[in-house]
């Protein structure tokens, strides 16, 4: 059910399910596929596929749960949060397009200069058309990242908040039970699985879901409400 969804939380490498005629299904485990390289290998990340299973049950069943109790303030603060995330991507694509832009019209001065140079006889045409290849060729490849940002951006402009969306799939799955492919599929889209700690002398492992629409969530208490304890107005009065 997680393969091709399971990944290491460190080296972003899937996980590979691993099973064994020798023992039973509850054996079956998950670890990182990057630790049988030869080079620089990850650690395996090692986790038991029914405890990665309960693992995901729990942190799902705990999302949806809070955005039921706290649609309102869920919605309005991760909105917000996902603006801001959303202004600083356009504001660095659009930082990256002005100054790719500025070194193509430096390359056009460039070439003109050269060109100049060789009509001069102060360039000889071999340096000429290796000094010319290499200013086109960086164009092209500045042009083409400057129409992908630009495409990034205007689908980043156009994308209306997912938040709604993200709320309507919680609402559809309120009484979530047990996960199925189809289900884990729907609202999830990796599960990034942290390697074991054992510095306390017990085994403790995290995961990170991202979710389908709005990515890894931040902690959830941020977005729930503060509620402000009135006094009692009488005993206030007879204090």
């Amino acid at each position: 059910m997680f393969s091709g969804i399971a990944h290491c939380a460190d080296c972003g490498s899937k996980l590979y399910y691993c099973t064994t005629r020798y023992f039973e299904t509850r054996h079956d485990h998950f670890r990182c596929s990057a630790s049988q390289k030869a080079v620089d290998p990850c650690t395996s990340h090692f986790i038991r596929a029914v405890v990665l299973e309960e693992m995901v049950l729990a942190h799902m069943r705990y999302v949806i749960g809070f955005v039921q109790r706290y649609e309102d303030s869920f919605r309005v603060s991760l909105e917000a949060e996902r603006s801001t995330e959303i202004q600083k991507e356009l504001s660095a694509k659009r930082k990256q397009i002005a100054q790719s832009q500025k070194r193509v019209d430096d390359l056009d001065v460039l070439f003109r200069k050269v060109y100049e140079d060789n009509a001069s006889g102060k360039l000889t045409d071999e340096r000429f058309m290796q000094l010319s290849r290499g200013y086109d060729l960086e164009q092209k490849t500045l042009r083409q990242m400057i129409t992908m940002l630009e495409k990034e951006i205007d689908k980043q402009e156009q994308k209306t908040t997912q938040v709604e969306d993200f709320i309507a799939k919680c609402k559809r799955y309120s009484s979530l039970e047990t996960l199925t492919p189809a289900i884990l599929n729907d609202p999830v889209i990796k599960v990034f699985v942290e390697a074991p700690d054992k510095s306390t002398g017990k085994r403790r492992q995290g995961i990170h879901i991202s979710y389908n629409l709005v990515g890894i969530l931040p902690p959830l208490e941020r977005f729930q409400p503060v509620v402000v304890e009135r006094p009692n107005k009488e005993k206030a009065e007879t204090a």
